[in-house]
Parts: structure tokens; sequence; C-alpha cells
């Protein structure tokens, strides 16, 4: 099968010194990491929805963004939408000032459907998009004309911010490539520089990401393997924790944010393979239902509440208390 193919380069490549640089030499030669603005921008989209849909404004906001990736559409979706600052942060050196340009001028060819695809007035999309320097020489210089600081190497678990210091925590495709016990750190650094009644919101695929180029196997295919054969095809550059939407919803919970949102996909291919028995879990997996395995997408939204710091703080720990055995427990045994 291709996926195991690619499977077994990509390990491979994770324990070469080195490694991380071949594969983005490897993507650049492929192809892999091109523009695809339509694609990109709908994602950012997505979060701007959420944030819509219950009832905020991202007017003059500050937000932090997990996870830069290749191009920084999201960061320019939320200035073009009205952010007043994003900070931007990755572990893996993905970004560049040609990857920036890249978005900065792709984005200018969509700027009327993006208007419309987020209901917003295009002259004052236009307007905004106007104020970015596309002739600046140097990568920090173009990211500060739209608002955005990149920070790398970054890390989400010590942002380094103050308190109450964003009003939005986002990202995209981020969370199901991290372990359980560092999103765990992560969310609850999100709730630490989060403003009294900020927002966490997030898009995650929770599906075997495998499928994406391999028509032979379903989202649902990572499912079959005890962790401990996983750590074959799923480690290292293709790391996928194989949390299910429960267990994310868990780990939410625990972090003391009050759930405005959570919305889930059914991909129906993994879910009549499950129920036609074609598809069989290992026994870790067992516990939850079809239609929880089946999940490739989920949206959430998650509001720190407003109180003063030493109330917010009693509600974690009195939240944690009550949760956190539970969710130590489903993310040890994912």
């Amino acid at each position: 099968m291709w996926w195991k193919c690619k499977a077994m380069v990509l390990r491979k490549m994770s324990r070469l010194p080195g490694g991380r640089s071949a594969y983005l030499t490897a993507q650049k030669l492929l192809g892999t990491n091109r523009v695809a603005p339509r694609r990109d921008l709908t994602k950012a989209a997505e979060l701007l929805d959420c944030i819509r849909d219950v009832g905020a404004s991202l007017v003059n906001a500050s937000v932090y963004e997990i996870g830069t990736g290749w191009h920084p559409f999201t960061p320019l979706a939320f200035f073009l939408a009205g952010a007043k600052e994003i900070i931007t942060v990755d572990v893996n050196p993905w970004l560049s000032l040609r990857t920036a340009r890249e978005a900065v001028a792709a984005t200018g060819e969509h700027l009327d459907w993006f208007a419309d695809r987020i209901g917003q007035d295009c002259e004052q999309i236009r307007e905004r998009y106007s104020r970015i320097a596309q002739t600046a020489t140097s990568q920090d210089e173009l990211l500060a004309s739209f608002g955005c600081r990149y920070i790398y190497p970054g890390d989400a678990c010590q942002s380094g911010l103050a308190d109450n210091s964003v009003q939005f925590v986002i990202s995209s495709n981020v969370l199901e490539h991290i372990p359980g016990d560092i999103l765990q750190q992560i969310f609850r650094e999100s709730r630490r520089i989060l403003s009294p009644g900020g927002l966490a919101v997030h898009r995650f695929n929770p599906g075997d990401h495998y499928a994406n180029g391999d028509g032979s196997i379903t989202n649902g295919n990572f499912l079959q393997f005890s962790e401990k054969d996983w750590q074959r095809y799923g480690g290292g550059l293709a790391y996928h924790n194989r949390l299910r939407s429960p267990q994310f919803a868990e780990l939410f919970r625990e972090t003391g944010l009050e759930q405005e949102l959570f919305e889930t996909r059914i991909d129906e291919r993994t879910l009549k393979a499950l129920e036609a028995g074609e598809l069989q879990v290992h026994a870790d997996y067992q516990r939850f239902s079809n239609e929880e395995l089946a999940i490739d997408y989920v949206w959430y939204v998650g509001q720190k509440p407003e109180t003063s710091t030493r109330s917010a703080e009693k509600c974690r720990s009195e939240t944690t208390d009550q949760h956190s055995a539970e969710a130590l427990q489903t993310v040890s045994e994912a």
C-alpha cells in the first residue's frame, strides 16, 4: 500500500541527522507545499465563522496562532477581517519570505471572493489589503505590515506573553499533531494568556492523514493499530495523536474554558466500513461509538470565564479536580 511506503520514508527521514531539512527540500521539489489560496483561506474563514457564530468581534483584537505552517493565510485572513495583531508561533521553520510573499500575492487575487465568503464589505477588505508592504525586503517587515509577528522556534506551552493579553487563541489543522500531555500544557497556557471573555478557537482533523493520498484506506485506518504498532507508521514527521473527539472534549473541559461550540463532521465512508465490519478497530478504541470513530473534523470554541483572576483560577482548579483523572486516563490509553 502506498501509505505504508510513505510512512516508511517519513520514519527514516525523522531519524536521520538533518531529516527535517531534507523533508523541507522534498516538499519544495514535489510541490506538496504549493500555495493554495482558496483552500487555506477557506480554513481561515471557518475559524472566523466560529467567532461570528458565538457573537464575538475580531475588530482590533490581539490573536495568538498555534502553528504557522508554510503560508501565513490565517494571519492574513484575520488581519483583513479586522484583527489588530496576530502573533503566530511554530516549532518548524516552514515559513519564509518567499512563502509569505506567495500568500500575500495569492490573497490579493481572491479579495472579492474572500469578502463575500466572510460577509464583509469588499472595499474595507481591499483598503486593509492595500496597507500590506508587498515590496518589503525582509520577512519581518512584510509580516509586520499586516500586523503579524512570527516566532520560531515557538513554544505554545510557554508563550512568554503576559496574563490576559490576547482576545483569541486559534489553530487550524494543528492539534491532531500534538501529544495529549503537551496539549494539556498548551490549553492551560492558552487560558492564562486569554483575557476574560477571550476565546480559544480551533479546527482540526482527527482522521488518518494517510488517507488523503491513498484511496485504498479510510480516515479510520490508523484505529486498527495498537500504540506500539502505530509507532512504526505514525511517528516523527508523520506524528498524529489519534485522539478521538470525546478525548479532545475532555481535554478542553479540563482546561476550565466554558464550551461555546463543539461541532463535528462524520466521514461516511469510514462509518460504513465500521458498520460493515470491514474496519476492525484495536481494543484501545472499542469503547467509542462508530460515529465517534468516524469523525474527521472538529470545530471548537471555548471562552475564558469573565471573572476575576482569583475566581477564574478557582474555576480551573475545581474543573481540573473533577475531570483530570479521566482526561489523563483517556490520553494515556490513546
